[in-house]
């Protein structure tokens, strides 16, 4: 069929907005974004779309569809946002031979009143279901629901826009004031942080089963931290003993911070006596570097040099880079097969910056550290060189024997952590 050429240029208009009513999304609730798309000069709705944030991968596959159902425009005018690649745009103007321009949101020419009414339509589509949602569910029902939405979302305003729903449906809602607190301790904001924190505590306590974990675990959890970070230690290790007392399962992993703390705190005899617990209480823990280099100190301070040389040697083995950051020496490559997070270089990078100081400050326990360190660097070396070995293993090549090759760096491995034991 032979078309008629167009006359006129033909030219969209895309936008979005936020809604303020729930509506259910698999196990979750979600305050929809609408995007939409209409007829630049007539306002004319062309399509419109629920979802449940802003994202540019979804703008784009919205406007696939617009385009693949009514043909595409010669141009498409779309609000710039720093969020925005241009390049994304650029293809997709290529693709469908369509100029696309970004266009400033303060100056648009749209008429306030134009976007009100087609805000209002699309509304109108979602408000009746929303009403029906919570009258079946029950406002606590929907607000948790919202809560759990939180952790998939990408946008802190969004996730805060949802956490302010869930609170406004279920006030003093715990987990909703646990995740609205985390926003501001993860934004640095800690006075905010703190009370917040406070506040979900006190609203968590009545829920709290002893063995099991809650959100009140998680917001003492957090009062520690916002503690931690105003330098306010002596609180902080107040209340990691106290979560310690009320959770002896530590479902925080508190115990391998209070001691560091009190390290921090030049707490020698606090924190040598936090090890002796810690020992009779957690037997056959998981093995914890920076926990074990603290140890390793405290014991070097109360002249057990034999006993701290063991609890570094096996502090080395959990990650090969504390020893030589602390030191100020060349660390091996990041890029080595770990066996898990806390063998990694970022957790070496983020414990010396938290507690390196308390070496930096004696230079009788950083030499003893050096000195061993330097004398068991041979075998270091050895064990590296596999791990290395194994890390290459991992990547996409195709290796035909790769379970024949990997079960003998395995076997060369264990063989080498026994010489460690010997």
């Amino acid at each position: 069929m032979i078309l008629p050429l167009r006359s006129t240029k033909e030219v969209w208009a895309f936008d979005w907005f936020d809604l303020d009513v729930p509506i259910q999304f698999g196990s979750m609730f979600i305050l929809p974004t609408c995007l939409y798309v209409v007829h630049r000069h007539t306002r004319m709705l062309l399509g419109h779309e629920f979802v449940r944030e802003l994202d540019q991968r979804r703008v784009e596959l919205f406007l696939h569809r617009a385009f693949q159902e009514k043909g595409a425009p010669d141009e498409l005018l779309v609000p710039d946002v720093d969020e925005w690649d241009e390049t994304v745009w650029q293809s997709f103007s290529k693709e469908y031979q369509c100029q696309i321009n970004l266009v400033d949101v303060e100056s648009s020419e749209v008429e306030a009143g134009d976007e009100e009414g087609i805000e209002s339509q699309l509304s109108n589509l979602i408000a009746g279901p929303a009403e029906s949602l919570l009258a079946s569910h029950g406002a606590q029902f929907v607000a948790q629901g919202l809560v759990k939405a939180v952790k998939h979302t990408r946008s802190r305003e969004k996730q805060r826009s949802l956490l302010a729903k869930a609170l406004e449906l279920s006030e003093n809602l715990p987990e909703a004031l646990v995740e609205l607190a985390d926003l501001d301790l993860q934004e640095g904001s800690l006075d905010e942080a703190a009370e917040g924190f406070a506040k979900a505590t006190t609203a968590a306590a009545p829920f709290h089963v002893q063995g099991q974990p809650s959100y009140f675990l998680r917001a003492q959890h957090g009062r520690l931290l916002v503690s931690w970070q105003k330098g306010e230690l002596s609180e902080a290790v107040a209340v990691g003993e106290e979560l310690l007392f009320i959770d002896p399962t530590d479902h925080s992993g508190v115990r391998f911070l209070v001691p560091l703390l009190q390290l921090s705190l030049s707490q020698f005899e606090a924190a040598n006596e936090f090890f002796t617990w810690y020992r009779q209480s957690y037997p056959d823990d998981l093995e914890d570097p920076g926990f074990f280099f603290g140890w390793a100190l405290t014991l070097f301070e109360f002249d057990e040099e034999s006993s701290a040389t063991e609890r570094y040697k096996r502090g080395m083995l959990q990650n090969f880079y504390l020893a030589p950051l602390l030191l100020d020496l060349p660390e091996p490559s990041p890029e080595l097969w770990q066996h898990n997070q806390r063998g990694d270089y970022n957790y070496a990078i983020e414990f010396v910056d938290s507690f390196g100081a308390i070496w930096e400050r004696d230079a009788a326990a950083t030499r003893f550290l050096r000195e061993l360190y330097i004398s068991v660097l041979p075998q270091l070396d050895a064990l590296i060189d596999i791990r290395r070995q194994m890390a290459e293993l991992q990547d996409n090549r195709y290796e035909p024997a790769h379970r024949k090759v990997w079960d003998k760096l395995v076997a060369e491995e264990h063989r080498q952590l026994t010489r460690w034991e010997t």
